[in-house]
Order: structure tokens, then C-alpha cells, then sequence
């Protein structure tokens, strides 16, 4: 695996533009496949794909360093366009097995999410609910970023979904 690069990353509050500088990588709202097969990004961290059978396509990256947290992102085409983006950060305390994990150490994960969504967004949540599930969402002109903590999956993950 490659060494793992301390990154700076941006979300455009205009347009919800992700921008990772260190390389050279603008993720945004109609994206192409092409386009982000020709980055040093997905050449150095593609870490495989999925066809779901339905014309999604699920493409998944290894973790960068971003800011100081571990940083994966799963990005999903309908065809060769982008369609959402999920992103979850991990350290080294989560749970690996069933064995290790526990609704509090998930729930760890899910507040770790919703903090860095606050940093690189640079405001609070617009909404936190507690039912049916623990959510966390920013509203923007553009869509959204949110974090979620499914109990049927047992797993926290966060995301942006363009409008």
C-alpha cells in the first residue's frame, strides 16, 4: 500500500465541489468516469469495484490522511456519471470483527463523521435527529452532506448527495 500523504481537502459551499489539492482531484455533481480514471487519485487508491446489476457502480479508494483523520471514499455511477459519494473515517480503535464491536464504539464512529463534516464544512449541522435513526445533516443550495448511524448494518458512514 502507498504511504499515506497528509491532505488538505475542501468542500466548495457554492457548488459542493470536493477538493483534494495533493492530487489535483475535483469531485463534483455530474463527475464522469473517465474524467476521475485519469487522476493520480484513482491510479494510486482504487481499491476495486462493484456492478450492482441495476446500472450503478460502486468504485471504492483507499484511505488518505486528510486533516488528521483517515479518510476512505466509495463513489457510485449510474453509468459513467457520478451519482453519490459515501466517505467514512477510521482509526485504529474501531471494531475490526463482531467480536470487537459494540453500539458504542459505533456510535464513536458516527460522532467522529459528524465532527469532521463540521471542519471541512465550516458550520454546524443544520439538523441532527435521533429517530428512526441517529442523522446528522448540512443543507446547502446544492444538496447535502449528512452522516448516519445505521443500527441494520451496524455501521456509521457519511456522504454528499447533490440535488
Amino acid at each position: 500500500m502507498l504511504q499515506q500523504i497528509m491532505q488538505s481537502m475542501e468542500v466548495n459551499p457554492e457548488n459542493g465541489n470536493i477538493i483534494l489539492k495533493e492530487h489535483h482531484l475535483q469531485i463534483e455533481k455530474g463527475m464522469q468516469l473517465k474524467d476521475l480514471q485519469q487522476t493520480e487519485f484513482y491510479k494510486n487508491y482504487n481499491n476495486g469495484m462493484r456492478d450492482v446489476k441495476t446500472g450503478y457502480f460502486w468504485y471504492y479508494f483507499d484511505a488518505v490522511d486528510v486533516k488528521g483523520y483517515k479518510l476512505s471514499f466509495d463513489m457510485c455511477f449510474l453509468g459513467d456519471t457520478l451519482d453519490k459519494i459515501f466517505m467514512n473515517t477510521y482509526e485504529e480503535s474501531d471494531a475490526k470483527t463482531w467480536d470487537d464491536w459494540s453500539e458504542a464504539k459505533e456510535m464513536k464512529v458516527f460522532e467522529r463523521n459528524n465532527q469532521f463534516l463540521s471542519m471541512i464544512l465550516g458550520i454546524r449541522p443544520t439538523k441532527k435527529k435521533k429517530t428512526p435513526y441517529p442523522t446528522c445533516t448540512f443543507n446547502f443550495p446544492w444538496g447535502n452532506a449528512w452522516s448516519v448511524y445505521d443500527p441494520r448494518s451496524a455501521t456509521s458512514f457519511m456522504g454528499i448527495h447533490y440535488d
